[in-house]
Protein backbone atom coordinates (compact mmCIF):
# COMPACT_ATOMS: atom_id res chain seq x y z
CA UNK A 1 0.00 0.00 0.00
CA UNK A 2 1.05 3.45 -0.69
CA UNK A 3 -0.27 6.91 0.18
CA UNK A 4 -2.34 8.99 -2.75
CA UNK A 5 0.81 11.32 -3.98
CA UNK A 6 0.08 14.33 -5.66
CA UNK A 7 3.40 16.56 -6.99
CA UNK A 8 3.24 20.01 -6.78
CA UNK A 9 5.56 22.30 -8.63
CA UNK A 10 5.76 25.66 -10.85
CA UNK A 11 7.59 26.16 -13.55
CA UNK A 12 8.49 28.72 -16.39
CA UNK A 13 6.61 28.58 -19.76
CA UNK A 14 9.98 26.07 -21.05
CA UNK A 15 9.57 23.59 -18.19
CA UNK A 16 12.60 24.90 -15.65
CA UNK A 17 11.88 25.16 -12.18
CA UNK A 18 14.98 27.25 -11.44
CA UNK A 19 18.14 29.15 -13.38
CA UNK A 20 21.12 27.08 -13.67
CA UNK A 21 22.26 30.42 -10.84
CA UNK A 22 19.59 29.28 -8.88
CA UNK A 23 16.54 31.71 -9.49
CA UNK A 24 13.52 30.38 -8.62
CA UNK A 25 10.70 32.92 -7.96
CA UNK A 26 8.09 31.65 -10.27
CA UNK A 27 5.28 31.63 -8.02
CA UNK A 28 2.40 34.18 -7.25
CA UNK A 29 0.09 34.88 -4.48
CA UNK A 30 -2.76 32.27 -5.53
CA UNK A 31 0.03 29.98 -6.71
CA UNK A 32 0.97 30.31 -2.92
CA UNK A 33 -2.20 29.81 -1.41
CA UNK A 34 -2.73 26.45 -3.69
CA UNK A 35 0.38 25.46 -2.39
CA UNK A 36 -0.03 25.62 1.13
CA UNK A 37 -4.01 24.55 0.93
CA UNK A 38 -2.58 21.27 -0.44
CA UNK A 39 0.06 20.79 2.23
CA UNK A 40 -2.86 21.03 5.01
CA UNK A 41 -4.20 18.56 3.00
CA UNK A 42 -1.39 16.40 3.15
CA UNK A 43 0.07 14.25 6.01
CA UNK A 44 3.26 14.46 5.09
CA UNK A 45 5.31 16.65 2.45
CA UNK A 46 8.06 14.99 0.13
CA UNK A 47 11.76 16.38 -1.34
CA UNK A 48 14.41 14.86 -2.57
CA UNK A 49 18.15 16.20 -1.03
CA UNK A 50 18.85 18.82 -3.55
CA UNK A 51 15.70 20.71 -3.16
CA UNK A 52 15.92 20.11 0.81
CA UNK A 53 19.81 21.65 0.49
CA UNK A 54 19.48 24.40 -2.07
CA UNK A 55 16.07 25.73 -0.65
CA UNK A 56 16.25 24.82 2.60
CA UNK A 57 11.73 24.78 2.81
CA UNK A 58 10.32 24.82 6.34
CA UNK A 59 7.68 22.65 4.69
CA UNK A 60 5.10 24.59 7.09
CA UNK A 61 1.28 25.66 6.55
CA UNK A 62 1.04 29.17 6.44
CA UNK A 63 -1.00 30.49 3.44
CA UNK A 64 -4.00 28.26 4.62
CA UNK A 65 -5.87 26.78 7.45
CA UNK A 66 -4.84 23.75 8.62
CA UNK A 67 -1.94 21.80 10.40
CA UNK A 68 1.42 21.02 9.65
CA UNK A 69 2.48 18.03 7.91
CA UNK A 70 5.41 15.85 8.41
CA UNK A 71 8.05 16.95 6.62
CA UNK A 72 10.09 13.63 4.28
CA UNK A 73 13.46 14.02 2.47
CA UNK A 74 14.59 11.70 0.22
CA UNK A 75 18.48 11.22 1.24
CA UNK A 76 20.35 8.40 -0.01
CA UNK A 77 23.66 9.31 1.05
CA UNK A 78 22.81 11.19 4.39
CA UNK A 79 24.01 14.73 3.19
CA UNK A 80 21.67 16.84 4.37
CA UNK A 81 22.00 18.63 7.75
CA UNK A 82 19.67 17.43 10.81
CA UNK A 83 19.64 22.24 11.29
CA UNK A 84 17.65 22.26 8.70
CA UNK A 85 14.51 24.34 8.88
CA UNK A 86 12.38 21.66 8.19
CA UNK A 87 13.39 19.08 10.98
CA UNK A 88 12.88 22.00 13.38
CA UNK A 89 10.10 20.39 15.44
CA UNK A 90 10.64 17.39 17.01
CA UNK A 91 8.75 13.95 15.75
CA UNK A 92 7.88 15.98 12.28
CA UNK A 93 10.82 15.04 10.15
CA UNK A 94 11.93 11.97 8.65
CA UNK A 95 14.47 11.20 5.82
CA UNK A 96 14.20 7.81 4.05
CA UNK A 97 17.84 6.77 3.28
CA UNK A 98 19.36 3.25 2.36
CA UNK A 99 19.72 0.60 4.14
CA UNK A 100 23.66 0.82 3.56
CA UNK A 101 23.94 3.56 6.05
CA UNK A 102 25.55 3.18 9.25
CA UNK A 103 23.70 2.91 13.10
CA UNK A 104 26.71 5.77 13.80
CA UNK A 105 25.49 8.03 10.78
CA UNK A 106 21.72 7.67 11.18
CA UNK A 107 22.35 8.55 15.17
CA UNK A 108 23.26 12.01 14.17
CA UNK A 109 19.48 12.59 13.02
CA UNK A 110 17.73 10.23 15.88
CA UNK A 111 18.93 12.34 18.67
CA UNK A 112 17.53 15.13 17.49
CA UNK A 113 13.60 13.67 17.16
CA UNK A 114 14.40 13.62 13.21
CA UNK A 115 12.97 9.69 11.48
CA UNK A 116 15.08 7.44 9.63
CA UNK A 117 13.68 4.70 7.23
CA UNK A 118 16.10 2.58 5.58
CA UNK A 119 14.46 1.21 1.63
CA UNK A 120 16.74 0.07 -0.77
CA UNK A 121 20.54 -0.16 -1.35
CA UNK A 122 22.82 2.03 -2.79
CA UNK A 123 20.16 4.21 -3.93
CA UNK A 124 16.30 4.59 -2.37
CA UNK A 125 13.73 2.29 -3.06
CA UNK A 126 10.80 4.74 -3.71
CA UNK A 127 7.99 1.99 -3.47
CA UNK A 128 9.08 0.86 -0.29
CA UNK A 129 10.03 4.02 0.94
CA UNK A 130 6.04 5.38 -0.06
CA UNK A 131 4.93 1.98 1.69
CA UNK A 132 7.06 2.93 4.95
CA UNK A 133 5.58 5.93 5.30
CA UNK A 134 1.75 4.60 4.69
CA UNK A 135 2.56 1.99 8.01
CA UNK A 136 3.57 5.40 9.62
CA UNK A 137 -0.18 6.29 9.04
CA UNK A 138 0.92 8.49 5.91
CA UNK A 139 -2.67 8.34 3.71
CA UNK A 140 -2.57 11.58 1.38
CA UNK A 141 1.46 12.50 0.36
CA UNK A 142 2.59 16.18 -1.63
CA UNK A 143 5.82 15.99 -3.48
CA UNK A 144 7.35 19.17 -4.18
CA UNK A 145 9.98 18.02 -6.37
CA UNK A 146 12.35 18.14 -7.09
CA UNK A 147 13.49 16.97 -11.40
CA UNK A 148 14.61 13.67 -10.20
CA UNK A 149 12.51 13.02 -7.21
CA UNK A 150 9.73 13.86 -9.35
CA UNK A 151 10.96 11.63 -12.14
CA UNK A 152 11.83 8.50 -10.22
CA UNK A 153 8.07 8.24 -8.67
CA UNK A 154 6.58 8.84 -12.38
CA UNK A 155 9.20 6.02 -13.29
CA UNK A 156 7.45 3.77 -10.89
CA UNK A 157 4.25 4.64 -11.26
CA UNK A 158 3.69 6.19 -7.80
CA UNK A 159 2.19 9.47 -8.20
CA UNK A 160 -1.50 9.95 -8.93
CA UNK A 161 -1.78 13.59 -9.65
CA UNK A 162 0.56 15.97 -11.51
CA UNK A 163 -0.75 19.35 -10.44
CA UNK A 164 1.76 22.24 -12.43
CA UNK A 165 1.08 25.81 -12.26
CA UNK A 166 3.23 27.44 -15.81
CA UNK A 167 4.52 30.65 -15.01
CA UNK A 168 4.49 33.36 -17.56
CA UNK A 169 8.68 33.56 -18.12
CA UNK A 170 11.21 31.66 -19.71
CA UNK A 171 14.47 30.69 -18.42
CA UNK A 172 15.75 29.19 -21.40
CA UNK A 173 18.58 26.87 -19.34
CA UNK A 174 17.70 25.94 -16.18
CA UNK A 175 16.51 22.80 -13.66
CA UNK A 176 14.01 20.88 -15.16
CA UNK A 177 10.60 20.21 -13.53
CA UNK A 178 11.03 16.36 -14.11
CA UNK A 179 14.93 15.62 -14.77
CA UNK A 180 16.00 12.52 -15.56
CA UNK A 181 18.36 9.68 -17.45
CA UNK A 182 15.71 8.00 -19.90
CA UNK A 183 12.67 8.65 -22.02
CA UNK A 184 9.64 8.72 -19.73
CA UNK A 185 6.38 7.67 -21.67
CA UNK A 186 3.23 8.59 -19.39
CA UNK A 187 -0.24 9.48 -20.72
CA UNK A 188 -1.86 12.45 -18.76
CA UNK A 189 -5.41 13.39 -18.50
CA UNK A 190 -6.81 17.16 -17.77
CA UNK A 191 -8.55 17.26 -14.37
CA UNK A 192 -8.67 21.14 -14.64
CA UNK A 193 -7.54 23.95 -15.45
CA UNK A 194 -7.22 27.34 -14.22
CA UNK A 195 -5.99 31.16 -14.63
CA UNK A 196 -4.43 32.69 -11.41
CA UNK A 197 -3.22 36.10 -11.31
CA UNK A 198 -4.14 37.06 -14.69
CA UNK A 199 -1.43 35.24 -16.35
CA UNK A 200 -0.33 31.99 -14.60
CA UNK A 201 -2.03 28.95 -15.54
CA UNK A 202 -2.08 25.99 -13.25
CA UNK A 203 -3.17 22.57 -14.31
CA UNK A 204 -3.78 19.44 -12.63
CA UNK A 205 -3.36 15.98 -14.32
CA UNK A 206 -4.27 12.58 -13.40
CA UNK A 207 -2.08 9.87 -14.65
CA UNK A 208 -2.54 6.89 -16.82
CA UNK A 209 -0.25 4.03 -15.78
Amino acid sequence: MKPYTIVFSTMSVDGRIATETGFSKLSCEEDFELQHRLRAWADAVLVGANTAIKDDPSLTVRRAVGRNPLRVVIDAALKVPPTLEMFSVPGKGVIITTEDQSDDKISIYTERGISVIRAGEGSVDLRKALSALFDMGVRRLMVEGGGTTTYGLLRDGLVDELWLTVSPIIFGMGVQVINGNASLLRGLYLKSLRVLCGGWVHLRYGIIY
